[in-house]
């Protein structure tokens, strides 16, 4: 059975962390980060990276709160997925992204890694790992 790769998304106030799956869906690693204020069409861009790594579907980290209460966030991401179901024909899953930054700036510290210039890393690594939590969950 051949099988595509899955995107994941990290949505931020500007920035948007990029992950990918190999074709296998078993490995998830960090891709890029998309600055929104440097890309205002990056839908388009997200649309180019579907096509160019032949992507078969987005999980987008879903902010909740730690109760798992909806925050403002909630919504300002969820407006996001409504509008990537507008412009892109690809299924679209949500997934609890809860402590994904934190871990990711833990996993960069732990690797001697300083996160002041690395605030991309960051988007990216956590996007791989609400990546590799919904992979491991399907």
């Amino acid at each position: 059975m051949v099988k595509n790769r899955v995107m994941a998304l990290d949505y931020g106030e500007r920035k948007i962390g990029v992950a990918l799956s190999d074709s296998l869906q078993m490995i998830a690693y960090p891709y890029k980060t998309i600055d929104r204020k440097k890309t205002p069409n990056y839908i388009g861009e997200i649309k180019n990276i579907l096509e160019d790594k032949e992507v078969e579907a987005i999980v987008v980290g879903y902010p909740i709160s730690m109760s798992g209460q909806e925050t403002k966030q909630t919504k300002i991401t969820m407006d996001f997925i409504n509008e990537l179901k507008n412009k892109l024909n690809i299924e679209i899953f949500k997934y609890d992204e809860r402590l994904s930054s934190k871990e990711a700036a833990r996993y960069l510290k732990n690797q001697n890694i300083k996160t002041g210039h690395n605030k991309e890393k960051i988007d990216q690594i956590s996007a791989s790992i609400i990546l590799e939590q919904f992979l491991s969950s399907l």
